[in-house]
């Protein structure tokens, strides 16, 4: 699905993307969420044709705490809003995305007011960049968390989108075995990685993330194939394909919400980093 080749970024972008995932990569679980490389894919197929220019883009992927973005947000491997990890309900799912939402919008108004001369700079636009890649990370962890790839494959809908899952989310709305899979890196001394007691899920989870997660093409439940898909998928391609439209959604529930606050002029300067537009 996702294409090898990669738009070129500045050296500066290229030099923060080289070092957060170098941290990623000691701090964290490679299965805490889609893999860096595929965080990456889903947010910059979302958002490239969208017009978001290559300064915007290397912020919405790595940025300053604390959204650190759509890559580095997995440093934060403690939050379960930022990866909706051992969300055993719709209720607690909800309760998750509402958090997401709540914890990275109000960096993303404050970061994204005009400033400067004319109005042409944003009070902080990193900031504001990396909150929204944060955010996208949360929602594109939905997909690969949790078993709505699995429910919609059983209804034989496997393109159905979900509910709103922000700025608001109704849990009656969703099926009622929804769930995420238990994830605690403090649960097997022996298997940090895998995040799951060695007996298993805990009393009253289904399932932990090791076995339930699509993050990659090669984890246990991503590289299932789609029964009758044409041409063949696996789940992880299926989840990743849900993320990125999931990720276009958001983009334009964002966008508005910025142009409401501050301006469309804002919003264009928010996710066109290179434009500094005047807005005054």
């Amino acid at each position: 699905m996702f294409s090898s080749h990669r738009p070129k970024m500045g050296l500066s972008v290229a030099v923060a993307v080289a070092a957060t995932t170098a941290v990623v990569g000691a701090l964290a679980p490679p299965a805490q969420a889609f893999q860096i490389q595929n965080h990456e894919r889903v947010t910059r197929d979302a958002l490239t044709p969208l017009g978001v220019d290559q300064v915007a883009l290397g912020q919405i992927l790595v940025g300053p705490p604390p959204g650190a973005g759509a890559v580095g947000s997995d440093a934060f491997f403690f939050d379960e809003f930022r990866h909706i990890d051992s969300a055993n309900n719709p209720v607690e799912i909800c309760n998750l995305t509402q958090e997401a939402w709540n914890f990275f919008t109000p960096i993303i108004l404050a970061g994204a007011r005009p400033s400067g001369p004319g109005g042409s700079d944003l009070v902080d636009g990193p900031a504001a960049r990396a909150a929204f890649g944060g955010l996208a990370h949360a929602l594109q962890d939905f997909y690969s968390h949790s078993n709505w790839v699995e429910d919609s494959i059983a209804i034989n809908q496997p393109d159905r989108m979900p509910p709103p899952l922000m700025p608001t989310c109704d849990p009656a709305a969703f099926p009622p075995g929804l769930h995420t899979g238990f994830f605690d890196i403090q649960a097997n001394h022996e298997d940090l990685l895998g995040g799951c007691p060695p007996g298993g899920p805990p009393p009253g989870f289904i399932e932990c993330h090791s076995t339930l997660n699509k993050d990659a093409w090669n984890s246990p439940r991503g590289g299932i194939m789609v029964p009758g898909s044409n041409p063949p998928i696996n789940y992880f391609d299926l989840a990743a394909r849900l993320a990125t439209t999931a990720t276009v959604d958001l983009y334009n529930q964002v966008r508005d919400l910025v142009s409401a606050n501050a301006g469309p002029c804002a919003a264009d300067n928010l996710f066109q980093a290179d434009r500094r537009q005047a807005c005054w």
